[in-house]
């Protein structure tokens, strides 16, 4: 009787170590599918008014004395071509 109740201990034991490895092994691949992947790279320019850089397909374009430059904003290039103009 003794020795079924060992073998029975045994059993669950083991069951449980496996158990144990296949939900590591579960969290160790369901970690790499859902790391989040890098954004492609945009080229990006900067505001020379406001000093911060954005992504060139959502920056304003103008020309401002004699030169094309980038803006974040419709204010930060009316300010430009103020400055200029005083």
């Amino acid at each position: 009787m003794i020795s079924f109740a060992l073998s029975l201990v045994r059993i669950v034991l083991v069951l449980m170590a496996v158990r144990l490895v296949l939900r590591f092994l579960a969290a160790v691949v369901h970690g790499y599918q859902s790391a989040p992947r890098a954004a492609p790279a945009t080229d990006m320019v900067r505001d020379r008014v406001c000093d911060t850089f954005l992504p060139r397909s959502r920056a304003l374009v103008a020309m401002v004395d004699g030169r094309e430059q980038h803006f974040c904003s419709v204010e930060c290039r009316d300010r430009a071509r103020r400055l200029l103009a005083t």
